[in-house]
This record gives C-alpha cells, sequence and structure tokens, in this order.
C-alpha cells in the first residue's frame, strides 16, 4: 500500500501518513494487507493525562496524471525542489502501463458515473463503521463516525472521532512486533519467503527473471508508505499466496482497520442534509469498557499494552454540511473490488 488497483488508501495520525511493514498482496483475492505503529499518546499540558492518538482514513481513487498522495519527497541539498511521482496513462490494446508509473483505475463500463463505494470495519466487526463514495481524482477523508444524538441530549446529528485506544493486557493483539531483533527476523523470513515463491511461480510459469531496471521500476502497482523521507514511497512486488497459516494470514480480530471496495454506478440524485444515521451517541460507549477507560488514564508510556479503536465524544454535526447519493452496485455485496487490510499495534519499547 498505499496503491493497490488503482486506490490509494493510507492510515494518518498527527498529520502524516503512518509507514507500512510486512505488506502483502494476494492479487488472485483482490486483498492486501500491512502493519502500522500506533502513535503514543499526547501529553496534554494542562491536564498532564494522554491523549489517545486520533486517525484519519485517506482515499485516493487514482485517475491518469494525476500526483500520488504525500509522495513528494522531503526537500534536500542535493533535491531542494523535488516533485511527486505521477500516475500512469491508462493502458492502451498495444502497450501496457508506462515504466516507472502507477496504473489508475481502470473502469469496468464505459459510464462517466462508476465509482468506488469504501466501506470501513474496525476490529473484525461485521457492521461496517462508515461508508462513503469516492469522487475520481479526489482525495477523501474519513475520520469519525455519524451518529445520532437522543431526544433528551437536544436531538440531532453528531459525530465521533477515530481514536486509537490503550487497553490492558488481558486483550492481548495477536499481531507482529513492529520493533526489536525478534520483529527484523520475522520480516526477513518473509521476505526471503515470498522471494523463493514468486521464483518458483515464474519459474512454474516459465516467465524469465526480470532484469534490475523492471524490478526498480516497471512493476508498480503497489506502493506502500516507508518511514524513509527522502523517499517515502517504496515498490512492493506481486508475492502472490494463498497460504493460510498464522504468519501469512493474521487472524480478523481486535487490531485491524479493513477498508472495502465495491464497484458503482452513482447516477442517482445528489441529497444534501439526509442522512439517516445506523449509531447512537452512545454506541460501544459500554463495549469498550472501563479497563480501555482506565487504561488510557493511568497509562505509563513505556507500559506494554494493547490498543483498540475507539471514538471521542460526540461533536455536533450541521446536517447542511453532509449530502448522500443513490448508486447502483457492479459487485457482489461478498466480492469486493479490492480489500486493504492494516493490522495496527503499539510501538514496543
Amino acid at each position: 500500500m498505499p496503491c493497490f488497483k488503482g486506490i490509494a488508501v493510507s492510515i494518518h495520525a498527527n498529520g502524516a501518513p503512518l509507514p507500512e511493514y510486512g505488506i502483502q498482496k494476494q492479487s488472485r483475492f483482490s486483498r492486501i494487507s500491512t502493519y502500522i505503529p500506533v502513535p503514543p499518546p499526547q501529553i496534554q499540558a494542562a491536564s498532564n493525562k494522554p491523549e489517545p492518538a486520533r486517525f484519519a482514513i485517506s482515499i485516493t481513487l487514482l485517475t491518469p496524471g494525476l500526483p500520488i498522495p504525500y509522495s513528494t519527497p522531503k526537500p534536500t541539498e542535493s533535491n531542494p525542489k523535488p516533485k511527486p511521482e505521477y500516475v500512469g496513462n491508462l493502458p492502451s490494446a498495444n502497450e501496457g502501463p508506462k515504466i516507472g508509473s502507477v496504473a489508475p483505475y481502470i473502469a469496468m463500463t464505459t459510464s462517466p458515473h462508476e465509482t468506488i463505494a469504501a466501506y470501513i470495519y474496525f476490529d473484525g466487526r461485521v457492521k461496517e463503521e462508515v461508508a462513503t463514495l469516492l469522487r475520481p481524482g479526489e482525495e477523501t477523508w474519513v475520520n469519525s463516525r455519524w451518529v445520532q444524538v437522543p431526544e433528551s441530549e437536544g436531538g440531532g446529528l453528531a459525530e465521533r472521532e477515530f481514536l486509537f485506544r490503550e487497553v490492558g493486557l488481558e486483550r492481548w493483539l495477536n499481531g507482529l512486533d513492529l520493533q526489536g531483533d525478534d520483529a527484523q527476523a520475522k520480516l526477513e523470513r518473509r521476505r526471503k519467503k515470498f522471494e523463493k515463491r514468486r521464483r518458483r511461480q515464474r519459474a512454474e510459469a516459465g516467465v524469465p527473471e526480470p532484469s534490475q531496471k523492471d524490478a526498480n521500476g516497471s512493476s508498480r502497482d503497489v506502493l506502500r508508505y516507508g518511514a524513509d523521507d527522502t523517499s517515502p514511497l517504496q515498490a512492493v512486488f506481486d508475492e502472490d499466496s494463498d497460504s493460510s497459516s498464522d504468519d501469512d494470514e493474521p487472524p480478523e480480530a481486535t487490531g485491524q482497520i479493513k477498508v472495502s471496495m465495491f464497484r458503482v454506478l452513482a447516477s442517482g440524485e445528489i441529497k444534501k442534509g439526509e442522512y439517516s444515521p445506523q449509531f447512537d451517541a452512545h454506541d460501544d460507549d459500554d463495549d469498550l469498557g472501563t479497563a480501555a477507560q482506565d487504561g488510557a488514564n493511568s497509562l505509563s508510556l513505556d507500559a506494554d499494552v494493547e490498543h483498540t479503536t475507539s471514538f471521542a465524544k460526540p461533536k455536533t454535526l450541521d446536517p447542511s454540511t453532509i449530502s448522500t447519493q443513490t448508486v447502483t452496485g457492479i459487485d457482489g455485496p461478498d466480492k469486493p473490488y479490492a480489500t486493504f487490510t492494516f493490522f495496527y499495534r503499539g510501538e514496543r519499547t
């Protein structure tokens, strides 16, 4: 990630996209997954208490010639005015994507109304937290759940921002340590295993190994964000896997953000100020439990803790600022066009 099948997705906190580790791409299932570190809480000067990290999800439907979001390196002495990377052209009947470029979204129909509906799920829950419609070439931000305020509290719409919240060790997250010698060894083993699988698949298909030039530039359908500010985007090559081992397929449970993409025809009327919230303003407050709140309030910054997604207190939302549109689905409800999964855990010290 963030670029896969013509869509860019990234998780942001503290004003920047979070780096991604241990990425896996499964082309035959249209799935891609990665691990992200949860930023540490910010200590509030007034109260001296930690404030859980807020996060937002950025989604862009890539179009030809579009600058790839957040692909511009930081300026250096040798490159004081760096340029972003750009999305390539649509492939023609006679030639494939331009070498060194990222392929744009390729529409299934000839309708100008075709686009993507994105459904966002947290922690293996069956019900989506929010669904949004993408506009080609425009970055869409999702950072909150819309909720209905009870009439006893004034009624109306409100939003609850997304949070990472620390919880107790009794709910330990099955995931990948992002730091330490053991983590690096695990990542290296995974890389070697994928490389071996890739070579075997190429040999079985009679496909020659790519040249060094190809490995550096031609297979760039998938990119991820790294921690290198001078080269924020890094290519990820196709390591298609149908393995179901624990190492390859982390469970759908606590510790994940999933974004499912469905192709749709957005031909309905755009309605302003009309929305029926699926959630009450206080949904999930009880589910988080006292332990989660206590964990956030009494957090020790060097404690070994896990995390879960949570929601900030409701903020009043002006209904006139929202819009909805009826769409017709192209993909079946159980066959998304693409699925992005971010497995998260804290950076352990």
